[in-house]
């Protein structure tokens, strides 16, 4: 039904939610069920793989990918060189790509396009890069650029994103260019469902764990290996325990749907399903948040979110809006856990991004996130202090976590 589409965008978890700019429209619904499956790709396309705009495109039908609009401070050409000087300093030693050492190579050059591919350091996939370059003014230049992942994708880890930002950031932002450095402005990202547009992911080395491969990284400052060695969630899990009764959340990490603005009476409830669902879901999930700020504006997901176990014995979920396929889900993991004591410790999955106060996971929509949970609603802090513990143990950076005001919480407060 159309109504499932209509609550805002949730308030918990990374995994769980689009950003209310990617919620496919009732008309793209309506027409993927129209085209039946001779014009699914096409339909699917629409659900996952964005505007139309200049991309190389992808033979895989589901996707992740990113475009960016950038105003730079230098002419069109400067900017198209400085690319190529980067590309070319890769064989000649003078430049590296700072996102784990990917490989950039030249495919196309026009008068106003440059066409690139990058694969992993590890070798193991490839993205296609489009930049086209339009004179914004004296000195300035307009670039418009978009990456897309050539393999089956939704989450990214910012990948694309840094594709696009290595070819034109600079000094300002801890870049090192070849032949000319200029400012930049980034007007505009926009990933897809799933995909990252992190910038601190875009600067990191690779690991001897990670064989130069995207998705785990170690701080070019000395800051830790990420995710930690031997990283692990929650062992013996008991899902029906955990999903018993109301959490309610003590601190937590901004994420780009959920502000720190909204950190109030914030809670997360759980129910089995009967039966899985269509897209084989077992969990319905319920996210409650309210705007810090008087007249306190209620955001709750209702019944628009749902959870698959992929791993039950340790802890590992993936949420996603429950019309989504389940392959489109974003990591939900919980990393610690005692019903006795009344807490949790919740991450969108293992965190990845290197920085000097520890390993971070994404601040997107899939693989984001770090929580504190209680099953009361007021606030222990000795209780709170014991899971901080945990997870700067674990090898969080828990400098992300804000507190969340669980007083004068009126109506959402539930006793347990």
């Amino acid at each position: 039904p159309t109504a499932a589409l209509k609550p805002p965008c949730p308030t918990r978890f990374a995994p769980h939610c689009l950003p209310r700019t990617s919620l496919p429209s009732t008309q793209h619904l309506l027409l993927v069920m129209k085209l039946g499956t001779s014009s699914f790709a096409a339909a699917a396309c629409l659900l996952f793989c964005g505007a139309a705009a200049k991309c190389p495109g992808s033979n895989a039908l589901v996707h992740a990918k990113c475009e960016v609009s950038v105003e730079a401070q230098a002419d069109c050409g400067d900017a198209m060189a400085e690319m190529e000087a980067r590309v070319a300093g890769i064989a000649e030693g003078t430049w590296h790509d700072p996102h784990n050492r990917g490989i950039y190579k030249v495919l196309g050059r026009g008068k106003q396009e440059l066409s690139l591919q990058r694969r992993t350091g590890n070798g193991k996939y490839t993205d296609k890069l489009t930049f086209t370059f339009v004179k914004a003014s004296p000195g300035k230049c307009k670039i418009q650029g978009c990456s897309e992942s050539q393999g089956t994708s939704v989450a990214d880890y910012s990948t694309n994103y840094c594709n696009l930002r290595m070819m034109y950031c600079g000094s300002a932002e801890g870049c090192k260019p070849v032949a000319k450095n200029f400012a930049i402005v980034e007007s505009s990202v926009n990933p897809s469902f799933g995909a990252g547009k992190d910038p601190k992911a875009c600067l990191a080395v690779p690991t001897s764990n990670n064989a130069a491969g995207d998705g785990a990284s170690s701080g070019a400052d000395g800051s830790p290996t990420c995710p930690p060695t031997n990283f692990s969630s929650v062992q013996g899990f008991n899902l029906k325990n955990f999903v018993q009764s109301r959490w309610h959340i003590q601190q937590q990490m901004p994420v780009s749907y959920l502000p720190a603005s909204q950190n109030r009476c914030v809670y997360a409830e759980y129910g089995l399903l009967q039966k899985k669902s269509f897209w084989g879901y077992d969990v319905q999930v319920q996210n409650h948040a309210e705007d810090v700020a008087p007249p306190h504006k209620v955001h709750d997901s209702g019944s628009f979110l749902c959870a698959k176990v992929v791993d039950e014995a340790t802890g590992k979920l993936a949420v996603a809006p429950c019309f989504l396929p389940s392959f489109a889900a974003g990591p939900y993991w919980v990393i610690a856990y005692n019903e006795a004591d009344g807490y949790a410790l919740i991450s969108g999955g293992a965190p990845s991004t290197s920085a000097p106060g520890g390993c971070r996971t994404g601040e997107g929509v899939n693989n984001a996130g770090l929580w504190i949970f209680t099953r009361r609603q007021q606030r222990d802090e000795a209780l709170v202090q014991k899971v901080r513990k945990i997870a700067a143990n674990k090898g969080f950076d828990i400098s992300v976590l804000n507190d969340v005001d669980q007083s004068d919480c009126g109506s959402s407060l539930l006793v347990v």
